[in-house]
């Protein structure tokens, strides 16, 4: 009890406070956090241990929890100045949040669902409207909620921040052997055949690669780790099947193990490239669960794993937001080469060549959570201080009609008595 009373009175009085929730806690809560730290920020988590990742170290108070109203509740007691609730999609946390409000609250969806963005999942797309209209802020990693408000007419919070996964920027460049043989490595989640799932395929594109005596490397998501055992419905062997096919075909296709992010972090500086793929037919993509603007708006949280291990990105022009960010930097290689003869001889080119490795080191300074930090602690005090009118107001009223629900009985029960006399 002295610890959560602690946690209250600093949550609430400290100006530079807030407290994250979240049902599947990642990299994007995890760097926040550190972020905001730097910041000078007070910062509390309440989540729901679903994920291979560690909050401790990374904030002053944490909570798990094992649904959305413990955490509703314990979110009460604390009684926060803002509450930034993450999930991969509309969850019952969010909605939750977004309906009883404690404080101001900011959202964050990996994915936005609505029906220009999605093909799969229709129950998901009134419940993401609805939080959309409730929520007093939208912190999105990429565009997808723009073409919501645009295309399928939702109403959006009143503030919005457009804040991508950003680097560590805590790796030095690596000293690789210059060979004429390139590497590429794809790092976490991608669609699955094996699941009907071709818009951001890769094995098409695998057998195009390592036709051209290219290496290709897998990393599979965190979900199939060795060392975790959460993700019910998952097995290594059956998803990633025709991929095994093929590596027994080929000595250019080498698929790894998933990795804790601080080793995957050591082993991406020995390639060459990274790569994004997606919603391109020549490549065997084609749409099946997402709308074709939703390959558009998207982001790929791995091009900050790519650019922290100093890579350059393959990526093809559909998945547009993630083409035209790269390309503004100057670290992006047109995919489409693939089809072409010549591609390994240009890869091998770009690997020696000292101007893309400049743009890279560039990249990674502006694309880093810490040249971003202040950004988000800005964002997160202009909601704050525009909401807090209008959530006194709302708590008034709640505890006006409150009272009044416990008066009104008994006025009705003096009127009857006065009555019957």
């Amino acid at each position: 009890m002295e610890f959560v009373n602690d946690a209250k009175k600093n949550l609430r009085l400290q100006p530079k406070s807030v407290l994250f929730v979240t049902s599947q806690l990642r990299q994007r809560e995890i760097k926040m956090a550190s972020a905001l730290k730097s910041q000078g920020w007070l910062l509390g988590l309440i989540y729901y241990n679903s994920t291979p990742f560690k909050p401790e170290g990374y904030f002053d108070y944490i909570y798990e929890v094992k649904s959305a109203e413990e955490a509703h509740e314990h979110a009460s007691q604390l009684a926060p100045r803002l509450v930034h609730v993450f999930s991969g999609a509309i969850d019952d946390y969010v909605m939750l949040f977004c309906r009883d409000k404690i404080a101001p609250v900011v959202i964050d969806l990996n994915d936005v669902f609505t029906p220009a963005l999605m093909d799969y999942c229709p129950e998901r797309y009134a419940p993401t409207r609805e939080a959309l209209a409730l929520a007093d802020g939208f912190c999105g990693r990429d565009l997808q909620v723009k073409a919501a408000e645009k295309i399928d007419h939702c109403q959006l919070p009143p503030h919005l921040l457009l804040y991508p996964e950003y680097c560590w920027n805590n790796t030095p460049r690596a000293n690789n052997a210059e060979d004429d043989e390139i590497h590429i490595v794809s790092v976490g989640t991608i669609s699955l055949e094996t699941y009907g799932m071709y818009d951001c395929c890769y094995l098409e594109l695998a057998t195009q690669i390592t036709a051209q005596n290219i290496h290709l490397h897998l990393y599979p998501p965190w979900c199939y780790r060795k060392d975790h055992a959460e993700v019910a419905n998952v097995s290594f062997e059956r998803d990633y099947a025709q991929f095994l096919e093929l590596e027994r075909m080929t000595s250019y296709l080498h698929i790894h193990d998933s990795l804790p992010v601080e080793e995957l972090a050591k082993e991406l500086p020995q390639y060459d490239f990274g790569i994004i793929s997606g919603g391109c037919e020549a490549f065997g993509q084609r749409y099946s669960h997402f709308k074709p603007t939703y390959v558009e708006k998207c982001y790929s949280g791995r091009i900050a794993d790519y650019l922290d291990a100093h890579l350059p990105v393959l990526i093809n022009d559909e998945v547009a937001f993630d083409y035209k960010l790269l390309k503004r930097y100057g670290v992006c290689v047109d995919l489409k080469g693939i089809m072409q003869p010549n591609f390994k001889s240009r890869l091998q080119t770009l690997k020696r060549d000292a101007a893309m490795k400049k743009k890279v080191d560039q990249s990674i300074e502006s694309l880093s959570i810490m040249a971003n930090a202040e950004r988000l602690a800005d964002f997160y005090t202009k909601v704050m201080r525009s909401s807090a009118y209008a959530y006194k107001k709302r708590k008034i009223s709640a505890l006006i009609l409150k009272k009044l629900k416990r008066i009104v009985p008994q006025k009705i029960k003096i009127m009857k008595n006065f009555l019957m006399d």
